[in-house]
């Protein structure tokens, strides 16, 4: 996902080959639409923030013959995403650049919109959920779904691991993003003016007995560290030493028997009223 305009924070994770190929194991990982309310065939949906289109792709597959179009302002990611529907055989999609706070749609335009992991990494999160509502037909639903950062579980205890982690935090506020996004969601949702706001929480566990998918994890939180390295060590947020002992760690919890992780995640959905 890249999603922010020129006056928004450069998005955190850049648009390298190996950011394709993290955020593609990211869906794999955790799921892919399985966050979003019912789909039906015959939708029309928008993905603000689809990156590699990887939930787009899913989505797709369940509202044929319906379509879905997804929005990125990086075009290395939208050549990607074009590229792997193209070689799935996935035809009722289109991808286009855009700001995912000046969507270039009319209103009313879609039966649905959803954003997963963009609006932490938005200068005003408000104005993209308000454009969201805006696009979409009356009665229809928004979804976003974020990290919720400060809810996580490790074992055995990773103490350099989470130091790197907050400094990554930080970071990120440091640079204009939100990574406390989650505990918002519910409130922006009714500040945008949507009925019916539901928001939840929920936990995803992986575990030593399941090798497979704690190497994609801890792999994935290595990549967002290499990727923030360099502003991290030249602003000054960690010390080459602390990266260091973090990676020791990570070793240490791919090699450890009785690994066990937990990452909690909000979602929040509200509908646009008549």
């Amino acid at each position: 996902m890249t999603a922010s305009h020129d006056d928004q924070p450069s998005y955190l994770h850049g648009a390298e080959v190996s950011e394709q190929t993290r955020l593609e194991a990211q869906a794999k990982l955790l799921g892919g639409a399985e966050f979003l309310p019912a789909l039906r065939p015959g939708m029309r949906i928008l993905e603000v923030g689809c990156g590699t289109g990887a939930i787009a792709r899913e989505v797709a597959g369940r509202v044929a013959p319906g379509e879905v179009v997804g929005v990125d302002r990086e075009e290395r990611q939208l050549g990607t995403a074009r590229r792997l529907a193209t070689d799935q055989g996935v035809k009722n999609m289109q991808f286009r650049s855009g700001e995912a706070s000046k969507l270039d749609f009319p209103g009313g335009e879609f039966d649905a919109a959803y954003c997963r992991f963009v609006l932490e990494h938005v200068a005003d999160p408000l104005a993209v959920v308000r454009e969201m509502k805006r696009v979409v037909k009356s009665s229809g639903w928004v979804c976003a779904y974020e990290w919720a950062n400060e809810c996580d579980v490790c074992y055995p205890g990773s103490p350099a691991v989470r130091e790197a982690w907050m400094a990554i935090y930080r970071f990120q506020e440091a640079h204009g993003g939100d990574p406390w996004i989650a505990r918002k969601l519910y409130g922006i949702f009714l500040q945008v003016g949507l009925d019916d706001v539901k928001a939840e929480g929920s936990a995803w566990t992986v575990t030593a007995g399941e090798q497979e998918n704690l190497r994609l994890f801890v792999e994935g939180a290595r990549e967002i560290t290499r990727q923030t390295r360099d502003g991290l060590l030249s602003e000054h947020f960690v010390s080459e030493e602390l990266l260091a002992q973090a990676e020791q760690e990570y070793r240490q919890l791919l090699d450890c028997p009785h690994t066990f992780i937990v990452a909690g995640f909000c979602r929040a959905i509200g509908t646009k009223p008549l």
